[in-house]
């Protein structure tokens, strides 16, 4: 994992859901922010996930969520 923090501001409109989500720690919550950017987030945003927590980290998470689409599990099967 890249660094301790939190998510970068342009991410806070993608957890419209989430009270503080400017706050939202990269590694306490890495699974739920790992999967809503996976699941809603553009190229840069998955060039972020890719430098922050690594293709295998990502691809074990995106497996394992319920709340990321099969389009996107089977995009991180493959690359």
């Amino acid at each position: 994992m890249k660094s301790l923090g939190f998510i970068p501001k342009k991410f806070v409109p993608m957890f419209w859901d989430v009270p503080h989500a400017g706050k939202l720690g990269i590694k306490k919550y890495r699974r739920f922010i790992i999967a809503r950017v996976a699941e809603k987030g553009g190229w840069a945003d998955i060039h972020w996930l890719k430098n922050t927590y690594g293709i295998p980290v990502i691809r074990r998470i995106v497996a394992r969520s319920k709340n990321v689409s099969k389009k996107v599990k089977n995009y991180w099967k493959i690359i």
